[in-house]
């Protein structure tokens, strides 16, 4: 399959308030590729497409993200891939704290073979964004990491921003190295998860699903029972179970540890507080199965993981 992409009008995109941004403009001239990281004090951004691919891993909080007229919660631990010339726009919520992790880059810069206005095809290196290159009404309106995928994902975003901060040398080398495994574990997850399917069959389940998802977050470090959820969404239990996890790609249980875990982990960059302590705050009731479950989830204990962090 050669890779194409049809540049729009770009008069008429501007005309009907769509911004255009370009690597020529957004990205260090010669470096093909550009990483970045988000808080709050971003703020929304209008209608609005580029010439590069664009994605948007969310490390901590939420936001409203409309693609193609569909819009839809973004919320931790999820991720989206834009192809080039998508329209979307951002739409950030008062008063929640954000951290999004971003990456852009050219084709190029994965191979000089691939570019975004040629039939011509890049063989091997150009299924690392192949899944990605679908019409409009199939692209994913986002990724549900799991768990192992999630924490390695925030792991080689992490290491490529650095990288691109530090500049040393071979840095490129670096980037694109953890760029085409970054891919790499994507293409798995949307292929296992069925991530472009997220949007069609559920819609009807969607809000129900996102009230629940804000209650966990809201009240992780209490006792949750999925009981308790079925009768805030009104769903029956099965139904509750089969829709959770098609929109959030984990089970209850399996979301709620990892959100936990994800808490845990930034208590205890905190020296004040001891490991038994961030057990406690975070909504486990026993410190062993709190060790094994982060263990489980990081590879690493809590006591381990609170030496390191500071």
């Amino acid at each position: 399959m050669a890779i194409h992409w049809i540049k729009p009008d770009i008069a008429e995109c501007t005309r009907r308030g769509i911004a255009y941004f370009t690597s020529e403009l957004e990205m260090i001239s010669g470096l093909p590729c550009k990483i970045y990281r988000i808080t709050e004090e971003f703020g929304s951004l209008s209608d609005h497409m580029h010439d590069y691919f664009q994605i948007w891993y969310i490390s901590r909080g939420e936001f409203d993200h409309t693609l193609f007229g569909q819009k839809y919660r973004m919320t931790q631990g999820s991720i989206f891939v834009l192809p080039p010339y998508s329209v979307h726009r951002v739409e950030m919520l008062p008063g929640k704290e954000l951290e999004v992790l971003g990456c852009e880059f050219m084709p190029e810069f994965i191979n000089e073979h691939l570019h975004a206005r040629t039939e011509e095809s890049g063989g091997f290196d150009q299924a690392f964004i192949e899944s990605f290159m679908v019409p409009e009404d199939k692209i994913p309106l986002k990724i549900m990491l799991s768990s192992s995928s999630d924490l390695a994902v925030r792991d080689l975003l992490t290491e490529m921003l650095a990288e691109y901060g530090r500049r040393g040398p071979c840095f490129e080398l670096l980037l694109k190295a953890n760029l085409l495994k970054l891919l790499g574990i994507l293409s798995r997850e949307q292929t296992e998860n069925g991530a472009a399917g997220v949007a069609g069959s559920t819609n009807q389940y969607r809000e129900p699903i996102m009230k629940s998802i804000e209650f966990i977050h809201n009240h992780y470090d209490k006792p949750l029972s999925l009981q308790e959820l079925c009768a805030i969404t009104m769903m029956s239990r099965t139904n509750f179970c089969r829709h959770f996890k098609e929109v959030t790609g984990r089970t209850f249980s399996q979301y709620v540890a990892n959100y936990r875990i994800r808490m845990a982990m930034k208590l205890l960059a905190q020296p004040e507080l001891s490991v038994t302590e961030v057990c406690f705050k975070v909504g486990f009731n026993e410190l062993p199965y709190f060790c094994r479950i982060f263990k489980k989830y990081t590879g690493t204990t809590p006591a381990y993981y609170k030496k390191n962090a500071y």
